[in-house]
Parts: C-alpha cells; sequence; structure tokens
C-alpha cells in the first residue's frame, strides 16, 4: 500500500534527497524561521518540513502534482488535521501496548501485534470515513487515489472479518494443534487450527466434545511435563506470530508513511495561515524545465523577515528574460540581502511543491541551489575571513553541476575592491560557461558594471534610493552606478559636521535582513 501524496507513483524518501550544503541553505536563507512558522511546536512536522523543502524536486511533473494536493490541503484544512491528529493518537495508544518482555517468545509477540492491528485498524476506519465524506470536495490526483484505495482496501466487511480472525487469535479457548507422532512419540507435523467460534457452530461443538477422544492431564508438580507443553505452544504459534507481526509491520510503515506526508502538508496549511493572517500574499508558482525562459516575479519578499517582525515585507518585481547571471548593487541598507534571500528561499518552496512568498513566480527548475554568503568574523574561525570564503568556494566547486542556481552575498568583500572583483570574475564567467545561473549582490560596482554589454547578457538590479537618502527597500531594474552611498550612514552617525550622535535603539544599524 502507498500513500502517493508527495510522488504519484513512488516511496520515494525525502532522506534520499538531502542536499550536501544543507547546513548553509538554512543558515543563509534564514530557513529555520520558516521551518518553525510550518511545524507550530511540532518537533515531527519541524523534521519533515525540514527535509522535503531541502529534498529539491528537479522535475516539473512532480512539482505540479504536489501543489495539487498542497491546494486541495489548504482548501480542506480540518480533512489534514482530522487525519493527522487520528494517527498521531492511534501511534500514542500502539505504543502503551509494547511489553517490556523478548520479542522471542512469539505468544507476546502474537499478543502484541494483535493489539497494536487493532488499534491501526480502528484509526484506518476512522480515516476512511473522514475521506469518504471528503472526497466530493477533493480535486487532486494525490487525495482522490489515496481515499479510494482505503475505502476498497478497509471496507466494512473487510474490517468486520479481520477483528473477528484477530479475536480468534487470542485463543479464548485454548491453543489447538494437529500433529502427528513421531520417532520416540514426539509431536511432529505442528499445524495449527484456529477454533471457529461462531455462535452457530456450538451444538457442533458440543457434539464434537461427546464423540470418543483421548486426554492427558498434567500432574501438578510435572515441571518437565509442563516445559515440554510450553515448547509445543511456542512451536505450534510461531509461524502465525510471525505472520501476524509481519502484517503489524506492513500497516505500522502505512500509517508511519501517511503521518510523514500529512505532516508536510500541515505544515504548507500552518504557513500559509501565518503569512494570511499577517497580510502578506502567497501564490502556486510556475515551474520551467526550460532553462531559457529566464525568471518572472511580482510582489516577491522575505518569508522569514516577514514572520519575523509580524508584517508583510516590501515586496519586489522583476521580468528577466535572460537570468543568466543577474547583479544586485546599490545603496547599503536597501534591500538587496533580503531580496536575494527571498528569491533562494521561493525557489526553494516552488522546487518542493509548495506555494511561494509573492503575487507571482516563474523561473527554471535548479539542478542544485547553492549559496556562497559572507560570514561575520567569530571566535570559532580557524582561519581569516578571506580563506574562509575560498574553502568555502572551492567545496562549491567540488560539487556543482550544469543547471545549478547560485546565490552569491558580498562574495569576497573580505579583501580589496580590486583583487575581490577579478576573483569573483573569474569564477563567475567559469561558471556561466558551464551553463549555471547566478544571483550576485555586491557593492564592487567595478564588478558589476564590467559586465555591461557583455555576451551573458545580464541582469542589473538596484536598490532604490530617494533623493533624500531614504531607503525604500524595493529592489529596481537599473544598471549599476558608482557609489553605494556609505556617506549617508557617515552622517546618520556621525552628523552633518562629523559629531558623533547617538543613536537610538530604534535607529539601530545593525540589521541583517534590511542590508
Amino acid at each position: 500500500m502507498r500513500v502517493n501524496l508527495l510522488f504519484r507513483n513512488s516511496d520515494h524518501s525525502n532522506l534520499e534527497s538531502i542536499p550536501w550544503n544543507n547546513k548553509d541553505l538554512e543558515k543563509d536563507l534564514d530557513l529555520e524561521t520558516i521551518f518553525n512558522a510550518m511545524a507550530h511546536n511540532d518537533s515531527y512536522v519541524f523534521d519533515v518540513c525540514q527535509k522535503t523543502v531541502l529534498g529539491s524536486l528537479k522535475d516539473r511533473e512532480t512539482i505540479m502534482y504536489r501543489q495539487e494536493v498542497a491546494k486541495d490541503a489548504i482548501e480542506n484544512q480540518a480533512l489534514v488535521r482530522d487525519i493527522y491528529a487520528t494517527i498521531v493518537n492511534a501511534v500514542a495508544e500502539a505504543r502503551k501496548q509494547h511489553f517490556w518482555i523478548s520479542r522471542s517468545n512469539p505468544e507476546f509477540v502474537l499478543h502484541e501485534s494483535i493489539s497494536v492491528l487493532k488499534i491501526y485498524l480502528s484509526a484506518l476506519t476512522k480515516i476512511r470515513e473522514i475521506g469518504r465524506s471528503a472526497l466530493p470536495s477533493l480535486h487532486s490526483e494525490g487525495f482522490r487515489q489515496l481515499f479510494t484505495m482505503i475505502i476498497n482496501e478497509f471496507d466494512e466487511e473487510y474490517i468486520d472479518m479481520v477483528s473477528k480472525h484477530l479475536e480468534n487469535l487470542r485463543f479464548p479457548r485454548g491453543i489447538y494443534v494437529r500433529g502427528e507422532i513421531g520417532m520416540g512419540s514426539s509431536l511432529t507435523g505442528y499445524t495449527l487450527v484456529v477454533p471457529d467460534i461462531r455462535p452457530d457452530k456450538l451444538m457442533e461443538k458440543i457434539v464434537h466434545i461427546r464423540e470418543p477422544h483421548y486426554t492427558y492431564t498434567l500432574p501438578d508438580r510435572d515441571e518437565s511435563g509442563a516445559q515440554a507443553l510450553a515448547e509445543m505452544r511456542t512451536r505450534s504459534i510461531m509461524e502465525t506470530s510471525h505472520i501476524v507481526s509481519e502484517s503489524a509491520e506492513n500497516v505500522l510503515s502505512f500509517i508511519d508513511r501517511l503521518k510523514e506526508e500529512m505532516a508536510f502538508y500541515l505544515g504548507c496549511i500552518n504557513l500559509w495561515n501565518e503569512l494570511k493572517f499577517l497580510g502578506a500574499k502567497a501564490s502556486f508558482p510556475e515551474p520551467e524545465d526550460d532553462h531559457r525562459k529566464g525568471t518572472v516575479y511580482r510582489g516577491l519578499y522575505d518569508v522569514a523577515l516577514t514572520l519575523r517582525t509580524d508584517q508583510a515585507a516590501v515586496g519586489n518585481s522583476l521580468i528577466a528574460e535572460n537570468d543568466s547571471i543577474i547583479f544586485i548593487t546599490g545603496a547599503n541598507r536597501g534591500g538587496k540581502s533580503t531580496l536575494l534571500r527571498a528569491i533562494g528561499q521561493a525557489q526553494l518552496m516552488m522546487q518542493c511543491g509548495m506555494f511561494v512568498a509573492a503575487e507571482s513566480f516563474s523561473t527554471y527548475i535548479a539542478s542544485a541551489i547553492i549559496t556562497h554568503f559572507k560570514r561575520e568574523e567569530d571566535s570559532s574561525m580557524a582561519m581569516g575571513k578571506f580563506d574562509e570564503e575560498l574553502k568555502r568556494m572551492s567545496k562549491i566547486i567540488d560539487n556543482i553541476h550544469p543547471g545549478s542556481r547560485l546565490l552569491f552575498n558580498e562574495s569576497f568583500s573580505s579583501t580589496n575592491v580590486r583583487e575581490g572583483s577579478e576573483l569573483a570574475m573569474q569564477i563567475i564567467n567559469a561558471m556561466l560557461d558551464r551553463g549555471m545561473k547566478i544571483v550576485f549582490v555586491t557593492h564592487f560596482n567595478e564588478l558589476a558594471e564590467a559586465y555591461i554589454g557583455n555576451v551573458h547578457r545580464p541582469t542589473f538590479l538596484r536598490a532604490e534610493r530617494l533623493e533624500d537618502g531614504t531607503r525604500t527597500f524595493r529592489v529596481i531594474q537599473a544598471d549599476p552606478i558608482p557609489t553605494s552611498f556609505g556617506y549617508d550612514i557617515f552622517q546618520k552617525i556621525f552628523g552633518e559636521g562629523g559629531q558623533i550622535q547617538a543613536v537610538t535603539p530604534s535607529e539601530n544599524l545593525v540589521d541583517e535582513h534590511t542590508s
């Protein structure tokens, strides 16, 4: 049995797709804030969403398949919450049935498996009825296929039949075994006979009891006889124990898979509701498998910044027919890094089948998403900032391949403008020649200006600054200019005459989300 809410035709595991650079992605794109919003304090949902978002899909068909399921989940939120709660409660109840006894004892394994199966069958019965009620309002192939399968495979007749078999396997009137006398009067050819205890067989049993038969009763102190009987009992139910235990494991595997896939869509619901509550827009993107399509977005914003500040962040728009290389330059603290994070977040969210934080968003499906952000120096660094940047860059080069999208944030700014620009230019050219796409935030205007009229037809964005120095935090399509207006910050701190002025907490300049 397959759930198939994340994948149409396979039981692919999210763990198989976790990228080598997942820690850098989480740190650079502030993904933990997003995962926390999706989890709503549920550690299991957090883990599932983390694995699923980072495990980017590479094919458009599966992305669109998940989008349809996510739309159904958002439109039928009670359905997802009820099923997830049903599974959580069933798993918690099943855990109470585990005995602190060696699983080598077939009898205890059998009784434990029966108890667990009854709990999960009860849960599946409830899920079946939830799905039956919701089926007319569901449109996605994933949900319709799942509930149709559960309704057909676990109908009332089947559940009733299995329940009766499980009750019989508790052997309320003892264990019936059929066998043959072998060498040394030993019993061979064990065959377990499950008694039929239906009421309509009662008279037949009474007649059977009156038939001639041989019995042997163990004396009270016959320890060796009791041991031999216990061994006969164990050997009699061993095969049945294995079969029932395996059945319980199969049902548990299905329940676990259903819980995992429901947890992801529950996370999508939680984040969707959070953004709507804050007045922020969200939409389902259009993934492109043709790298020539470019990048188009409207109202794109940083999800994590919106969640941290409890208000909708400033959105940006772009129509880039050629997105091989996008440079983002302009005023300090004007929103350049914020836009870069928003682009990275949207790319990841799109490629895991989610909605994105924008009015609309369309770009190609990257073979890998990679970040190279500047790092602040700290005591844990065993080398200089520039050496540390080069080390990370070397690891990226070892792992990238054509079709990757790379996000650079003030890379190589730990050295001087001339050296940093030359190094960045060589790396950019090599990557563009290998078919990769780049978004590069930099205050090295010499670097950006060197690409004006370049054969790769770069797109230039610039953080907007009004004439009075006000930052709008919009990033517009415009060529780079030879200043980042650092003097604005100097004046804010030291004043017009160079006198030091007090900076109030509300004027705190250290804000990585608006850099």
